[in-house]
């Protein structure tokens, strides 16, 4: 029987793998994968076990009592714990795109028993999730989000956003500046998980400010920044939009981010199935306490500012803006070692004290946003060479210049040293912190989860 016939609402990122390799090498393929994107791709899912006489074509007719609003997921077959020789049970997970539409009512009503087990969006008429603020109501723990869509709570606990500039911010005093900077808040503060993030109009203003960093940092890029980032950035400008006269939507980088595709190889007959890293985007309207920001990264959500710095001075910013986030962090979010090196930071922060979590933000800030790697020593010199991976120096042309400058301190990544070092927000920092790869600076930075998972 034809695969399509058996299984007709299947989507067909499932099916693709089995075709190009093989059900063997597919396996192989999962398990090098870091996470699954699809199981927390933003969609709205319900997982419901349905039983039945186990007769000839009793899966088939299962499936064909599924509503045509929803997709197979994941979809096995197994022996009733009832054990009752006579009957079947088949696990469903869904994907629905009318949360309206009674999903296990119509398969009942097609004939079958059906029992929902859980779902991933709230059933029409339940009251919706409010802000449980900073105690978990039954533990009395630190409240930390248990599902993407907490991360709704998370992302809209901003400490300062358009309205709040301070009297030194350069577009304090350009009305229209901070009526933009207002249209962005807006869209971020209602915006909810899983749905598309709006486009943005950006002014000639704004473009023209974005022309100006690009170019600068592009040509820094070149030659000081990770291998890894400039493979990807290369990415970024053939499938995100990125160049000097566009400043590109957040939407096609979560989408490219999530996206599966198939690679077709010259002179080579097989066919290569390939994944980005599941990470994705969400607006955000200004500065996120570290708990909430790490928190997003647990989920592989990276919170992502859609405002331009002002125009007066275009390699200054006093905040994380757009420049900073698409510049500097979002090349390196194509790449699973990295990836995975963040998720790891922002599982760490999940639930964890008040300690423990400074000390997590200030590993975050010295690698993630403030990072370097050392690829050799020259051969003359024997001065080791390094080559830059932080995304806020990778956005920041005054302080990447510095940073690889003969002025600056540079120290080998050690989470006890990096801990008691300061953060710095509006000027150069004292000192920055290499390793070798990513691979290093994880395995350092498990080891600190595992000394704070052994004190909790």
């Amino acid at each position: 029987m034809a695969l399509k016939n058996i299984l007709p609402n299947i989507g067909t990122w499932k099916v693709a793998p089995l075709l190009f390799f093989g059900f063997d090498e597919t396996i192989g393929l999962s398990s090098q994968q870091t996470i699954d994107e699809t199981d927390e791709d933003g969609v709205k899912t319900i997982s419901v076990i349905v039983r039945t006489i186990n007769v000839n074509n009793a899966f088939r007719r299962i499936l064909g009592a599924i509503p045509e609003n929803a997709k197979i997921k994941h979809v096995e077959s197994r022996d009733p714990k009832s054990k009752a020789k006579n009957e079947i049970e088949v696990f469903l997970e869904l994907e629905i795109e009318d949360e309206t539409v009674p999903i296990v009512e119509k398969i009942c009503n097609a004939g079958f028993t059906a029992i929902e087990l859980s779902r991933t969006y709230t059933p029409k008429g339940a009251l919706e999730v409010s802000d449980p603020g900073s105690a978990d109501a039954l533990s009395g723990a630190v409240w930390f989000p248990k599902s993407i869509y907490d991360l709704d709570i998370c992302c809209r606990r901003v400490i300062m956003y358009g309205a709040g500039l301070d009297a030194d911010h350069p577009g304090f005093k350009d009305d229209e500046y901070r009526k933009r900077r207002m249209m962005f808040a807006d869209i971020a503060l209602n915006y909810k998980q899983g749905d598309p993030i709006p486009r943005v109009e950006y002014t000639a203003k704004e473009t023209a400010t974005w022309k100006i960093i690009y170019r600068k940092l592009r040509e820094l890029h070149q030659k000081h920044a990770c291998a890894e980032y400039l493979e990807n950035f290369e990415l970024l400008e053939q499938h995100c939009g990125y160049s000097d006269s566009n400043v590109p939507q957040l939407e096609d980088i979560s989408n490219f981010l999530k996206s599966n595709y198939i690679f077709f190889l010259t002179g080579i007959t097989k066919y290569v199935f390939a994944v980005k890293t599941g990470f994705r985007l969400r607006p955000v309207a200004g500065y996120l306490s570290a708990r909430d920001f790490l928190a997003g990264l647990a989920f592989r959500v990276f919170n992502c500012t859609q405002y331009v710095r002002h125009h007066a001075d275009p390699f200054y910013t006093p905040e994380p803006d757009t420049v900073h986030e698409l510049m500097g962090h979002m090349a390196l979010f194509a790449d699973p070692d990295f990836a995975q090196f963040s998720q790891e930071i922002g599982l760490a922060s999940l639930g964890t004290s008040d300690e423990d979590l400074s000390k997590l933000a200030t590993l975050y800030f010295f690698s993630i946003e403030f990072g370097l790697c050392c690829v050799g020593h020259d051969r003359i010199t024997n001065k080791p060479k390094y080559k830059i991976y932080g995304a806020g120096l990778l956005s920041s042309a005054g302080e990447l210049q510095h940073a690889i400058g003969e002025k600056s301190e540079i120290i080998r990544f050690d989470p006890d040293r990096v801990v008691q070092q300061e953060c710095l927000i509006t000027t150069f920092q004292n000192a920055y912190f290499y390793t070798k790869n990513f691979d290093e600076a994880q395995q350092k930075l498990r080891y600190v989860f595992w000394k704070m998972c052994l004190r909790a």
